[in-house]
């Protein structure tokens, strides 16, 4: 594994690094900001497949309202995370988020998130794995 360092939202949400550490860079903005959700969603392929909810997604319009719906649901996020770049070129992101949901209740989750690139460089496939579920 070739470790990239840590990274954190506010540092990350300028387009550098990894496309896993501007992904969740963004997530901290695309809550409240249409522009950041729109540069989030150019990360992935047309045919990205998003494995993070109960059932997978695929597709651009699925991936599109998965995450509009996912992001209505908060009030405001804070990710922090650690980003590494594996053997086979998979993204691997730890990550932990304090969040206010937009029913006002505090919640927080952690997991480790996987990204496979297509050849342009633009995620095809991401999943997640909670290590601490939404709760």
């Amino acid at each position: 594994m070739r470790d990239t360092g840590t990274t954190d939202a506010t540092s990350d949400s300028t387009g550098t690094g990894t496309a896993i550490d501007r992904y969740i860079g963004l997530a901290d903005r695309a809550v409240h900001d249409e522009s950041a959700l729109a540069e989030l969603l150019a990360l992935f392929a047309p045919e990205a497949t998003v494995r993070i909810g109960p059932e997978p997604v695929h597709g651009h319009a699925a991936v599109v309202a998965f995450y509009r719906a996912h992001f209505a649901s908060f009030a405001d996020t804070k990710h922090y995370w650690n980003s590494t770049v594996l053997d086979d070129g998979t993204l691997r992101a730890e990550w932990v988020c304090a969040a206010r949901t937009a029913d006002d209740r505090l919640v927080t989750v952690a997991g480790v998130e996987h990204a496979t690139l297509d050849g342009n460089g633009l995620i095809a496939d991401l999943r997640n794995e909670f290590t601490r579920p939404p709760g």
